[in-house]
């Protein structure tokens, strides 16, 4: 902490609102590109991994804009953090943080994890398994957790922190809008598949798991406050889907 830091208060309301901005933010940037001529029909094609990883990264950008915005110095005698300290970026237990968050994922995939080792020795399964390529394989374990930690983690959650939301509250209903941000899936499955009652089951079963992850994820930031850990636990639970 320093003195000359930063100090993050905001009322519920704001903190609602912004959450539903930053969710708003990440999923528009995704398709801003149809703009300017590309259809993007394919979300595993190299293009469109790349130009929706420029979008996840301005997302990214904004919302440590806003807030940096709502954050206010700290006066004379009262305990701040610097930015990177109020997105938890940095921290003091950073290892000690990553190597928790690993083992309790880990835990929580203990049977496919021995089931996988159990088809290394026996020589039916290779020690990794990454398909779709390289640029799928950068999203899915790379881009995808920075990205998606950062806005709905590090920034999300800290504004509902700073709105003095319970714990409970803050692990349980602010998912929600990382949940949600998965629901425009549902137009690429109908493109896909041209079934859109099984679009529409396929895009509730992701909101609902999507649910789930966001309450572990909230947990883990809210116990460790490192970003960086979570992330870290996300790329993990990428590869065992």
């Amino acid at each position: 902490m320093a003195e000359d830091g930063l100090v993050l208060q905001a009322s519920p309301a704001v903190a609602i609102l912004g959450s539903l901005g930053l969710s708003t933010i990440f999923v528009a940037s995704l398709y801003i590109w149809k703009l300017v001529g590309y259809q993007d029909a394919n979300r595993d094609a190299t293009g469109t991994i790349q130009r929706r990883f420029v979008s996840a990264v301005l997302s990214c950008a904004s919302s440590a804009c806003l807030v940096r915005a709502l954050a206010r110095p700290a006066v004379a005698g009262e305990p701040g953090l610097s930015l990177s300290e109020l997105l938890g970026l940095r921290h003091e237990q950073l290892m000690t943080a990553c190597v928790s968050c690993f083992l309790l994922t880990t835990s929580l995939f203990i049977g496919p994890i021995v089931q996988h080792w159990v088809g290394v020795t026996e020589g039916y399964a290779d020690v990794v398994n990454l398909p779709g390529g390289f640029w799928i394989t950068v999203r899915n374990f790379v881009l995808a957790p920075i990205t998606e930690e950062f806005v709905f983690r590090a920034c999300l959650v800290r504004l509902w922190v700073s709105a003095s939301f319970s714990k409970p509250v803050i692990i349980f209903c602010s998912p929600f809008c990382f949940a949600l941000a998965h629901a425009h899936h549902f137009i690429e499955h109908v493109r896909r598949t041209g079934n859109k009652k099984q679009a529409l089951l396929q895009v509730a079963f992701q909101v609902f798991y999507t649910s789930l992850f966001g309450m572990y994820s909230n947990f883990l930031l809210l116990r460790t406050g490192s970003t960086l850990a979570v992330i870290l636990a996300h790329t993990f639970c990428n590869h065992q889907r």
